[in-house]
């Protein structure tokens, strides 16, 4: 690592003395805010020709190397506004400029204090929030529900084509959703969407969602509270609140305290109706068939607090650094899973089972830390972030199994711990007419977990993991004549060890080494903004699907992990398009090494091992979706429209084929239509009407075999000067249609299931902000791959 170092210093103290005159400044909108992703381009006289160009950062700044003020000017330029041409001997000193709306473009303005204006912005896709009706949306989980280029679904948000996001606000990294549920929709000025992520990113991040918010300077204290209690509809318990997040704030001069404190309050239900068994074959040949059918009734109830606080310091306008701490735990975590099912043996009835599983988290806890600094030295930027991740749990799980033939009483218990300590340093310098970023990230974990089983046939474990990565990255991004260009590339070393104590058979040491190229390139044909990208990505298995332990799902299946996985590699093209307000999203994927579950026998009982494994063929997977957002008066539309299809074949054990073993096919497509309804009323009213459907599709080894609607209907009002107080009153799932229907046949074991998530709900989130302003602390973390696996 020190060698990589020295050389990025090396390399970065060979450019210097390329440098020319710098020209400098930022640019501001005719209301004084600061302008993001202006392009600022230098051109030569007479013919206009660019030598340079940049593309203005989140506070509107800019530089770029000057020539003889005698041979060119200054073009600054964006969508909207009205083109500026200034001469370099202007920029003497560092100018401020400030840019007026578009004559030609008055109708579409007037539009936009309506409708959210998307487009195409280098690897993003821009949506400003500011002046829209999503102004006027609830909080931040609200806003990106409702833009182009992400999705809801099953509660929860994802990057179309490329899942669950990591967030940035203001480029500090956000690590609980606590941040996003108290950022209200009044204080986002635009969400960027990148569904193709560089090689500054990790291996496995594949797409990002930065928010940037409007600037409010102010000094003194301040803090902003929301508060959101919830009454289930079909279920007979009180109305109580079901999370509260408080976020305080000190400023003064160049130092700022932080702090926060998060209550939760979870009660999670389901109902489902199951039918399932398993196949065994015995040495006559005769193919015996194990099945229960019944119902399940699943409940949890969690809640508990997290605290968080942290310093920063504004060193200078070209230096700063900060340390924040977080620590969490479950005060509580209580679930109650109770089966009735009637068990048949070749189709004939041979038992009834009431069956009672209760588990307990005993203890838990994270702790998080992160201290970074970000300041420039001439025109090299540099940014350090060294994090620390410790979480660990103790669960006890006791089931009692009421039935004529086999009664038994199992419990289990599950103790672990893990650690995790990472770096990294990122250096960034201007180069042409664009930026070279060179970096390296490491991280290092340690974890231990201990199990035991009262069940003679299942083993009990002890095991050990270590995991260190080591990586190094270069990019370049260039603003050119006909485009925006980034492209660059990542390289990871990783060293593996699992160790079982008690089954040395499954240890397991390796070394890994992988390359992930990355290239994205945007541009404007008339007035279209479009994005073309490719990625190669890594999805590591998560460490407890590496676990040895055996699981007791019912006396029929067991479920384990395995030491041996191998990781999956993605490989991505995309492509994104704006057009006004339509917006396209389109990928192709190729997956090697997918994980999956398969069924295999675990004894001659009929007991059946769904295990964790790699599929042996490729899963390609292909994503199209189209996102209309036009303005009809008061009323503010987003319909999506869109298409996932997975092309997977597997073998899986089968012993009613001659060979033991079947080809299966899932190529069923999903069809989506989301019909978001956006109601702009007088004095800060805002109704939002939501509609989705989901077709029936296949997933992996999973089928959903029948369509599912969610309906809701939310009503919000802000109050106060600067909307300082905002009530929004939502009913979700107002049709009680959410209900998922599943199969998945393993081969030697499958199961069908309904799951009625008893969603329909009364929601009423309150929010109140005083003196409110932008941290500016600007920490983006490191080794996030690692703390979403533990």
């Amino acid at each position: 690592m020190k060698r990589l170092i020295i050389s990025l210093f090396g390399i970065i103290a060979m450019s210097c003395p390329l440098s020319a005159q710098s020209i400098s400044g930022n640019v501001i909108d005719e209301k004084g805010q600061p302008m993001q992703f202006t392009t600022v381009s230098l051109r030569s006289l007479p013919d206009s020709a660019v030598v340079a160009g940049v593309i203005t950062d989140a506070d509107g700044r800019f530089e770029v190397e000057g020539m003889d003020a005698q041979n060119a000017f200054i073009q600054i330029s964006t969508i909207g506004y009205a083109t500026r041409d200034i001469p370099v001997s202007a920029f003497s000193a560092p100018q401020t400029i400030t840019m007026q709306p578009d004559a030609r473009m008055l109708d579409e303005v007037v539009v936009s204090k309506v409708r959210p204006k998307t487009r195409i912005n280098g690897d993003a896709v821009v949506t400003t929030i500011e002046g829209s009706v999503l102004e006027h949306s609830g909080n931040a989980l609200d806003v990106l529900a409702k833009i182009p280029g992400m999705l809801s679904r099953n509660g929860s948000l994802e990057v179309i084509g490329r899942g669950e996001p990591l967030y940035y606000i203001n480029g500090r990294k956000v690590t609980d959703n606590s941040d996003l549920r108290n950022l209200m929709s009044e204080e986002i000025k635009s969400v960027e969407v990148v569904s193709n992520t560089g090689a500054e990113y990790g291996g496995n991040v594949r797409c990002v969602v930065r928010i940037h918010t409007v600037k409010r300077q102010g000094e003194g204290f301040s803090y902003a509270l929301t508060s959101q209690a919830q009454q289930h509809i079909y279920e007979n318990h009180d109305t109580e609140p079901s999370w509260s997040v408080l976020d305080l704030n000190y400023r003064k001069k160049n130092i700022e305290f932080i702090g926060k404190i998060v209550y939760f309050n979870q009660r999670t239900y389901q109902i489902s109706d199951i039918y399932g068994g398993t196949l065994v074959k015995a040495n006559d040949g005769h193919v015996k068939r194990n099945l229960q059918k019944g119902t399940l009734d699943f409940r949890n109830h969690s809640g508990g607090w997290s605290y968080e606080g942290g310093v920063n310091w504004q060193i200078s306008d070209k230096h700063s650094m900060g340390v924040q701490l977080n620590y969490g735990s479950n005060s509580f975590s209580d679930t109650d899973m109770m089966l009735e099912a009637d068990i048949f043996s070749d189709d004939e009835k041979t038992d009834h089972l009431y069956s009672v599983n209760k588990g307990k988290m005993l203890a838990s806890h994270s702790f998080n830390g992160n201290i970074y600094y970000d300041g420039n030295i001439g025109k090299l930027n540099i940014n350090f972030n060294a994090d620390f991740h410790d979480e660990g749990g103790k669960k006890e799980t006791g089931i009692k199994e009421t039935s004529v033939n086999e009664p038994a009483a199992i419990s289990n218990m599950t103790d672990g711990i893990s650690r995790m300590g990472a770096g990294k340093l990122v250096l960034s310098y201007p180069v042409w007419r664009g930026t070279v970023k060179l970096g390296t990230e490491e991280t290092y974990v340690r974890g231990n977990e201990e199990y035991s089983i009262s069940l003679d046939e299942i083993p009990s474990s002890k095991a050990r993991l270590t995991e260190n990565n080591i990586s190094g990255f270069a990019e370049y991004a260039a603003a050119l004549p006909f485009g925006h260009l980034v492209a660059g590339m990542r390289y990871e070393h990783v060293c593996f060890d699992y160790l079982n104590e008690y089954d040395k058979e499954k240890n397991v040491s390796r070394v890994q080494d992988n390359w992930f190229p990355s290239f994205s390139f945007s541009t404007r044909l008339g007035g279209v903004g479009m994005n073309i990208g490719y990625t190669t990505k890594i999805r590591r298995p998560r460490y407890d699907q590496m676990s040895t332990e055996i699981m007791y799902d019912n006396r029929f299946t067991y479920q384990t992990g395995d030491p041996t996985l191998r990781n999956e590699i993605q490989k991505t093209l995309s492509l994104n398009a704006n057009w006004k307000w339509l917006t396209f999203s389109g990928t192709y994927e190729v997956v090697d090494n997918t994980i999956q579950q398969k069924g295999y026998p675990y004894n001659d009982d009929g007991v059946a091992m769904i295990q964790y494994a790699n599929a042996a063929d490729a899963l390609h997977r292909l994503n199209l979706y189209l996102v209309a957002s036009p303005a009809v008066g008061i009323w503010n539309p987003r319909y999506t429209i869109g298409m996932q299809k997975q092309f997977f074949s597997t073998t899986v054990i089968d012993p009613y084929a001659d060979s033991g073993k079947r080809h299966v096919s899932l190529n069923t497509p999903m069809y989506l239509l989301q019909a978001n309804n956006a109601f702009r009323l007088r004095h800060n009213w805002q109704v939002d009407f939501d509609y989705q459907y989901t077709s029936p599709f296949d997933m992996l080894m999973v089928k959903i075999t029948k369509p599912m609607h969610t309906m809701s209907l939310a009503v919000s009002k802000a109050f106060l000067k600067h909307d300082a107080l905002n009530v929004r009153l939502s009913w979700n799932d107002m049709l009680n249609k959410s209900v998922n229907y599943i199969s998945s046949d393993y081969g030697n074991c499958f199961v069908q299931q309904s799951n009625n998530r008893c969603a329909p709900s009364v929601q009423l989130r309150v929010s109140y902000r005083f003196n409110s302003a932008n941290g500016k602390y600007k920490g983006t973390g490191a080794g996030q791959d690692a703390k979403n696996r533990m």
